[in-house]
């Protein structure tokens, strides 16, 4: 597996060259005192955020003579937050997960670690063999009590399976919201359900292999696990969902949620992955939920929301005195809200036009708005129905649509406008050659997979050779933490991503892709001789 370039060996050499003097005279001695965190918390804090059980920010130094502090350069920066390590080039960054550390089989060339021998590695950088450390591992300023505490949080990191995996089976469950054509859900779950029968299929013939490791002595048998795939179908409203995966999860563990369908929020589902720490893999929603603080849901992009800030970005560039903004969803009516809220930031006006999706369109209302507020520019958050039945009697200063409602074909228009018109697109160029997508289609051909739903079929497809890849990599440490840290390290597996250019994926990010272009729409079609690329 290929590692991503922004690993160990860079981001500490960028550390040592732009923290100097950054945290000169941090004190020599900073006792630990007592708080309630437990002692796991307080582990945790140290090891994840740098920070001591005090509240105080850990303080190091780094190749001998930069000072750091450990709020801007924790331990799971490099050796991951599963504590498995990594590697770039000839730099290996060793496991320090209980089941490594504190043994000497995994580590023959040394004997295995003790509080003492952690201690004096942390604060003097010499292994338990008496051998100095990298010089890029930080030696910390640690007292003893935050050494306990640290070392028994380590002794249970990755110390055993995560839930949902054991040495025979490896669950998952794909969470499908009440709000998705049921077109779409079946076309979908052909894709996985195909998928994962292969596998089983693949992994039977494999058992019946001899094993090909070196001997007993040595390498212990290689594991063949099968998969397991449940549907979570929630239903009512959102406010109900993370109850029922509860009730889901409590029936029937599993090891990470695959794919997945949502429109209006996937909030309570990223929720509850957090909750249970639990990987969500790539789900096909329109409105991811990302915070700075999540770990475990990663996304595409970030749909509408990057949509958003695409026009946010050319309005920067190019104002005008109002906005309306016209949806009848509540996922958009959020991304319109937050959108509202940075327009406003630049002075520029905005106005609401909302209805239910159920009715017919308040087109007298958008017309009397856009008579009230001449030179507005309107958003359209509205699918291609919508647009079709959409007249409008009173010609705006400029129109956006959004691509990811308006459908996939990439042909937007709106009728009795002639302002210019352009197309927020989160996705490839229309037209472009897609070599990923054309061995999804045809892999679903070959497998009498009729192809109705493109890019959430494709999404998921490549979603599955992720979750493949992955495992294959975990050998016997089925340790949720250390999948999503492999993730975030590995770009292998991006020319197989369909749909979505320009994808990269680093440690703390949520989104494959994050750009996109606004197109402007001439007689109907997606202008891609104009297309800039737009990061926000």
């Amino acid at each position: 597996m290929r590692l991503a370039t922004s690993c160990y060996l860079v981001r500490c050499a960028l550390l040592a060259t732009t923290l100097l003097g950054c945290a000169r005279g941090f004190s020599e001695d900073l006792p630990i005192e007592r708080n309630s965190l437990s002692d796991h918390a307080a582990g945790q804090r140290l090891y994840l955020d740098g920070i001591r059980p005090s509240g105080e920010p850990l303080a190091a130094l780094v190749t001998g003579d930069v000072p750091f502090l450990g709020t801007q350069f924790g331990c799971q920066n490099c050796h991951g937050r599963s504590g498995m390590g990594t590697s770039e080039g000839s730099i290996i960054v060793p496991a320090i997960a209980g089941p490594v550390l504190y043994s000497s089989k995994p580590q023959p060339q040394r004997p295995a670690y003790t509080d003492e021998s952690l201690a004096r590695a942390l604060r003097d950088g010499i292994d338990p063999a008496g051998r100095p450390l990298n010089r890029l591992m930080p030696r910390y300023q640690l007292t003893d009590a935050e050494i306990a505490v640290l070392s028994r949080y380590l002794r249970g990191l990755s110390a055993g399976p995560s839930p949902g995996a054991d040495d025979r089976v490896i669950r998952f469950a794909t969470v499908v919201t009440p709000d998705i054509d049921p077109d779409l859900r079946d076309a979908v779950h052909a894709v996985l359900r195909t998928f994962v029968d292969e596998k089983n299929r693949q992994t039977r013939l494999e058992r019946q292999r001899p094993d090909r490791g070196s001997t007993p002595a040595t390498r212990l048998p290689t594991l063949y696990r099968d998969w397991a795939l449940d549907i979570w179908a929630l239903r009512g409203p959102a406010e109900t969902w993370q109850a029922q995966l509860e009730h889901y999860y409590q029936q029937q563990p599993v090891f990470a949620l695959l794919s997945g369908l949502g429109n209006d929020t996937w909030r309570p589902i990223s929720q509850f992955c957090e909750a249970h720490a639990i990987p969500c893999l790539y789900p096909s929603t329109n409105v991811p939920a990302a915070t700075p603080s999540d770990f475990y849901s990663r996304y595409f992009s970030a749909g509408l929301t990057l949509e958003a800030d695409l026009i946010a970005s050319h309005l920067q560039t190019d104002p005008v005195a109002a906005v309306i903004q016209v949806y009848c969803e509540s996922g958009p009516a959020r991304v319109a809200a937050n959108l509202a809220s940075s327009l406003d930031q630049q002075s520029i006006r905005v106005e609401t036009v909302s209805f239910d999706c159920r009715e017919s369109f308040p087109i007298d209302q958008l017309n009397g708005r856009l008579v009230e507020h001449s030179g507005a520019a309107i958003i359209l958050w509205l699918s291609a129905d919508h647009l079709h039945n959409l007249e409008l009697t009173s010609q705006p200063a400029r129109v956006y649509l959004s691509s990811t409602l308006s459908g996939d074909d990439h042909t937007a228009d709106v009728n009795g406008s002639a302002a210019p018109t352009f197309l927020a697109h989160a996705f490839r160029l229309p037209g472009k050659f897609d070599p990923a997508f054309r061995r999804f289609e045809a892999w679903a051909r070959t497998r009498s997979i009729a192809v109705n739903h493109p890019r959430q079929q494709a999404e998921a497809f490549y979603t599955c050779l992720v979750a493949n890849d992955l495992i294959s990599h975990l050998d016997r440490f089925l340790v949720r933490d250390y999948l999503l840290d492999m993730l975030d390290h590995t770009d292998s597996m991006i020319v197989f991503l369909p749909f979505y250019p320009r994808a990269t994926l680093g440690p703390g990010q949520h989104f494959l892709t994050k750009g996109g272009y606004l197109l402007p729409i001439h007689d109907g079609l997606a202008d891609t001789t104009a297309a800039v690329w737009i990061r926000p």
